[in-house]
């Protein structure tokens, strides 16, 4: 059954204008059905280096308090979605840019910091990768762009535009009624499935706009046809559209050059700001020196910024709910 999609890069080609290696040309077109949304984030993370030691994985992450992303990432909608069409639409998103508007941190050791929905585009010299570094106890006032989409933002703009709400997890799902034990499904006509039907029609002998509707937006496709189509779309289109997740929106910091975010190391970094005084004894050398370290752990720190997000998500009405 695999072999009647053959022709799913001609489609492309003809449609989106997508070679066989399925990359865009450049379009001048407005992506009319999506969403361009800007919004600016205040992030602030606290901790001492001996508390974020403990906290694992987890550490110093700053994200949406669970259930709101929603909130932070969906556009203002006439009328309003439910949570679950909520959820969907910033599923599928698309950062244009990510700017530092202002920053601050007392941490008085550098940072790397990782945002999961970009790529790392600053590198240490151990190879390690991050959005962008923050320098001990450092003040950024003047806006500094740390990623911005490269021409791949225009790269299957087109596809985009017309099935933007689609994606790998909801093909069948999206624009799909499931009839309980029936060998069927109902796919809406905006379906990229049936996108894919229309263009084979020669192919696999049949034209599926010659096939009864109901509701005049509903095709009957077989569980095996569509069975194809998706894994069609999936192998040969989904797997290089990329988007972001906007649910999963995150920012860490990482200590630079230590294994742990309690690392004294060879007390270099530790030390910077301890002086001693001419009048201390060895031992009293010793107990101030102790009493720094102690201190270097154990007090709280702040970083705290202002990004600014740039991003598009699908139109509302891109596609029909199910």
């Amino acid at each position: 059954m695999s072999a009647l999609f053959k022709g799913c890069a001609k489609w492309l080609e003809s449609e989106f204008g997508m070679s066989g290696a399925l990359s865009v040309e450049a379009s001048s077109q407005p992506i009319s059905q999506n969403t361009i949304v800007k919004r600016t984030l205040c992030v602030q993370i606290t901790g001492s280096l001996s508390n974020l030691a403990l906290a694992g994985p987890q550490a110093a992450m700053w994200k949406a308090v669970p259930g709101k992303e929603t909130e932070l990432f969906c556009p203002s909608l006439e009328g309003g979605l439910n949570p679950e069409e909520q959820v969907d639409l910033i599923r599928n998103g698309l950062i244009r840019s990510v700017s530092v508007k202002e920053a601050q941190s007392s941490f008085p050791c550098a940072l790397g910091v990782t945002i999961s929905c970009i790529p790392p585009n600053e590198v240490t010299d151990l190879g390690d990768k991050y959005a962008y570094t923050v320098l001990p106890n450092s003040t950024i006032a003047s806006p500094q762009t740390i990623y911005t989409c490269d021409s791949s933002i225009q790269e299957n703009a087109a596809w985009r535009q017309q099935y933007g709400k689609w994606n790998k997890q909801n093909l069948e799902k999206e624009g799909v009624i499931d009839i309980p034990n029936q060998p069927f499904y109902f796919v809406h006509m905006s379906h990229p499935a049936i996108g894919l039907l229309r263009h084979n029609a020669d192919m696999i002998g049949c034209d599926i706009e010659k096939q009864p509707m109901v509701d005049k937006q509903w095709f009957k496709i077989s569980r095996q046809v569509m069975g194809e189509c998706c894994k069609t779309l999936r192998s040969q289109v989904l797997n290089k559209v990329h988007t972001q997740d906007m649910n999963m929106f995150s920012l860490q910091l990482h200590r630079l050059g230590a294994e742990t975010w309690d690392d004294l190391g060879d007390g270099t970094v530790a030390l910077q700001g301890f002086k001693p005084k001419a009048k201390w004894t060895p031992e009293e050398y010793e107990l101030n020196k102790e009493h720094h370290l102690r201190e270097f752990v154990t007090n709280k720190y702040q970083y705290i910024a202002r990004l600014e997000v740039e991003y598009e998500v699908p139109s509302a009405a891109a596609a029909p709910a199910a």
